[in-house]
């Protein structure tokens, strides 16, 4: 028989009250066996339960405690029966904050019972964090506490962990947002809201297409939602739209949510803002492709456009033309009235050109005072008639400081079996021959014996 037990016999007070029939009225027994019984089986309650069950007098020494009691503060049950409550609250709650706990003693006077949250020192040292139910009874005629005492060192560590995952969470740069599985945002960290503009209150309850900027397609937002309701993590750079309108890239990963029985429940969806990066990066393609000087394509990327259309070309058998231009006499325009009137006249036969010619034609500065057309789905016919026109126009036009400006061209057309360089040499001889002949005017090979 265990010393709980033994400890209860002795004092057959501390029962539960299992000696009335279901009318109220009282069994009859024949003996002290079925108390004894009684006992045996409620001692044997007791020790099973896990929270520890404590009894003390109202100076605070132990009447009775079962054993999870004693074993978890690492006591024999002789040991401990042997000291008072006050001996196993650790130093730090009484000395900490002794109102509280007198608080909690007159709360108990007054209403019978009290909730108290506090340490409990093991007999190694060690503090276990306890929630303890106090109850006023009366035991053999006197006052006591019976207390129900719950260990909830592992709920506070785990409240802990959670309170710094959201202290975290609120405080990197990164943007954070829970939807349910729907699309109902039900949680956003302060950095979204502050990137976005809308406040916690204004997101809560809403969806995220109140950042929809219409940039993307009907397909980029299909394979998005059917990328993540299959339970697959979703990574993609959005384009999307603050309060104020403006729009911002955003580096966003979306992850599926499951409960334990692996079910979608939600989605939480962490961003970053990489619109510098972005704009940077748009920046330096652009630098990359685009003449500085006129704003149109430079020679790196008409080779890459050229390709492309090449290939087009063929695929589609579709004709592929090539007009080259070249500024008549330009270094004397340099010399007579110096590089800034050079290169307004640069610019402004730009503009030229880019009203006489068609929006899918490719317009390029190749280098200097050359520049190169390229026109798809055009044979060689039509593309002397571009040709003439654009001669004529650049020749009517009012330069400044220089007045009047010509042109000679070359043009070619794409062969079966061409490559870039067979091509570009027909329009580069035709150059050659039209400025041989007299300049402001157009010349053509159509093969390399002529």
């Amino acid at each position: 028989m265990n010393k709980s037990f033994e400890h209860m016999l002795a004092n057959k007070e501390l029962t539960i009250n299992l000696n009335k029939n279901f009318d109220g009225s009282e069994k009859v027994l024949s003996d002290n066996l079925q108390q004894e019984e009684t006992l045996r089986e409620q001692a044997m309650i007791f020790d099973s339960i896990q929270d520890s069950i404590m009894l003390h007098d109202l100076e605070g020494r132990f009447l009775y405690l079962n054993e999870t009691a004693w074993k978890t503060r690492g006591y024999t049950h002789e040991e401990m029966m042997g000291m008072t409550i006050k001996q196993i609250i650790a130093p730090e709650c009484e000395n900490g904050d002794p109102h509280r706990l007198k608080a909690a003693a007159e709360k108990m006077k007054k209403d019978g019972y009290v909730t108290i949250r506090v340490k409990h020192m093991c007999k190694n040292g060690d503090r276990i964090d306890v929630e303890v139910y106090a109850k006023l009874i009366t035991y053999h005629g006197q006052p006591c506490i019976l207390k129900s005492i719950r260990d909830i060192t592992q709920q506070l560590q785990a409240q802990m962990e959670i309170k710094k995952l959201s202290i975290v969470v609120e405080q990197i740069d990164d943007s954070v947002i829970i939807t349910d599985k729907a699309g109902m945002i039900t949680y956003v960290n302060q950095a979204f809201c502050h990137h976005v503009g809308y406040s916690r209150e204004e997101l809560l309850g809403n969806t995220p297409k109140l950042f929809k900027s219409h940039q993307h397609n009907r397909n980029f937002y299909k394979n998005l939602w059917t990328t993540i309701l299959d339970g697959n993590v979703y990574r993609a750079t959005l384009i999307n739209k603050k309060k104020d309108g403006d729009l911002f890239y955003e580096d966003k990963t979306i992850t599926p949510l499951k409960d334990d029985k692996g079910e979608l429940v939600g989605f939480v969806s962490t961003g970053k803002d990489v619109t510098h990066e972005m704009l940077m990066r748009q920046e330096i393609e652009h630098i990359a492709m685009i003449d500085q000087l006129t704003g149109i394509y430079n020679r790196h990327k008409f080779e890459q456009l050229l390709t492309l259309e090449m290939e087009r070309s063929r695929r589609f058998s579709e004709p592929l033309s090539l007009i080259i231009i070249d500024i008549d006499h330009f270094k004397s325009v340099n010399d007579t009235y110096g590089h800034h009137t050079g290169d307004l006249v640069l610019k402004y036969l730009v503009k030229i050109v880019q009203k006489n010619i068609r929006k899918i034609d490719i317009f390029a500065r190749w280098g200097g005072e050359e520049f190169l057309v390229l026109s798809p789905n055009t044979d060689l016919k039509n593309i002397a008639v571009l040709a003439e026109k654009l001669r004529l126009a650049i020749a009517k036009a009012q330069f400044p400081e220089v007045t009047r400006i010509t042109i000679s061209q070359g043009i070619s057309t794409l062969e079966e079996k061409d490559t870039f360089s067979e091509l570009f040499k027909r329009a580069d001889m035709g150059l050659y021959h039209a400025k041989e002949h007299g300049r402001n005017q157009i010349g053509v090979i159509k093969n390399f014996a002529e």
